[in-house]
């Protein structure tokens, strides 16, 4: 008599399944959670915040003699305002009502809840606010190496080399599949190409392009998200001139970053040193390389902590002499912070005095529910009602700087090892 078969008795046996869901991607923000914590967070509306510095000395010094004892004129001091206004960010989301109610009633077999998937929309919501929060407000999340003119499917890579300014670093990371994205013809400020990605890439990504071109060089951003994200360290931290909180930094030079070019350099420890000491000098104060936040890459931070490697010294006969010690696990300079976060510029390091640095609200991260419901029914075809449903989450607000001589930066630093660590798909 034959045996009894598994495959005859599948029917009567639940297939095995891992009780914990994990992902590929990561969704952690460190930069953008370090730099809440340590600012205050101010108030915002659509009529702006105003940010007065004064931007001029009263002058008339003089030096005179008795035969010529008039003194110049006099000149009082200018003032002149700066002004913070909401950028407004929003991540939607649509359930099937069968699915929402399956989630919540057949719970017997669920592995996690409805709540529990809710939660990982706001973690990615949170991650794309973290791209945001290192970049410069234009919304670029990667900037293509490619020509591409032919449409329906195509390769795309994104650049990881310096290309003379921040952002340049992360590939096609930052490209989510499925997503809708635009490339931008920066002479023009307008929309060049619209494409999908349909298979991610750290480096280079498969897409489908459904019009227009994408050239190398352009900015490749969310589509209708161009110029529209929120300032983030890229600009607020910067020595190149631009439209700083509707101030001309070309004409008003102090609120440009002192910095240092490494020129493709190794990043060390000196160079660090000498960030700081722009500061000081900058400042015409001691303690102004003290109390300072450094956001760097995981990679360019074990760049910097490799170099002491070669320190280690070893006593002969004692117990662990024979034992080899390895890179030591962190780096410090003074009473800097280092805040180690994979969406940081990788050819880059920016110094922060947080204290002269503000996030203002408009609306705190999370629901948009004016009307007091979380889930609405969209209407449908017909605008009889459907059983479909979607509600959203965001972020209304902007970052500001109180204080650009408190800040300083590094820029076009090698990144022969740290471009290898991509942000994750």
């Amino acid at each position: 008599m034959p045996a009894v078969e598994f495959s005859q008795i599948t029917d009567m046996k639940r297939q095995a399944v891992e009780k914990k869901v994990r992902q590929f991607y990561e969704d952690n923000n460190p930069g953008m959670k370090a730099f809440g914590k340590a600012t205050e967070k101010g108030e915002l509306t659509e009529k702006g915040y105003r940010l007065p510095d004064y931007a001029q000395r009263p002058i008339g010094a003089t030096w005179f003699t008795p035969s010529q004892s008039d003194f110049n004129q006099a000149v009082g001091g200018q003032t002149v305002s700066m002004w913070v206004y909401p950028t407004m960010f929003a991540y939607p989301m649509v359930w099937t009502g069968s699915a929402m109610e399956s989630m919540e009633n057949d719970t017997g077999d669920n592995i996690e809840g409805l709540d529990d998937i809710m939660a990982k929309y706001g973690s990615a919501a949170n991650k794309m606010l973290e791209y945001a929060f290192f970049k410069n407000g234009s919304g670029t999340l990667a900037y293509s190496a490619s020509n591409i003119s032919a449409l329906g499917s195509n390769s795309l890579t994104g650049t990881t080399t310096w290309g003379g300014a921040p952002g340049y670093s992360k590939g096609t990371s930052y490209l989510w599949p499925s997503g809708q994205f635009q490339s931008i013809n920066v002479s023009t400020n307008q929309v060049r190409g619209n494409f999908t990605v349909t298979q991610a890439g750290s480096t280079t990504c498969t897409i489908n392009l459904t019009s227009g071109s994408i050239n190398s060089g352009d900015p490749i951003v969310v589509t209708g998200s161009w110029q529209m994200a929120m300032r983030g360290l890229d600009w607020l931290i910067s020595p190149t001139p631009r439209t700083l909180q509707g101030l001309d930094t070309a004409v008003y030079t102090d609120l440009n970053a002192p910095g240092v070019d490494l020129g493709g350099a190794l990043l060390t420890p000196a160079a660090i040193s000498n960030a700081k000491a722009l500061l000081q000098t900058r400042n015409n104060v001691a303690g102004a390389q003290n109390n300072l936040t450094a956001f760097i890459t995981w990679g360019q931070e074990q760049t910097v902590r490799k170099q002491g490697y070669n320190f280690s010294f070893y006593i002969r006969n004692q117990a662990d002499s024979e034992t080899m010690k390895g890179v030591q696990g962190d780096y410090t300079d003074g009473d800097t912070r280092f805040i180690c976060a994979a969406d940081q510029d990788d050819f880059t390091v920016h110094f922060a005095a947080t204290s002269e640095m503000k996030v203002y609200e408009m609306k705190p991260f999370g629901t948009y529910n004016r009307d007091g419901q979380q889930w609405r029914m969209l209407l449908g075809a017909n605008n009889s009602g459907s059983d479909n449903y979607q509600k959203a989450i965001g972020w209304k607000g902007n970052y500001a700087i109180l204080s650009p001589r408190a800040t300083s930066y590094i820029w076009n630093a090698q990144a022969a090892f740290a471009s290898t660590i991509s942000a994750g798909l």
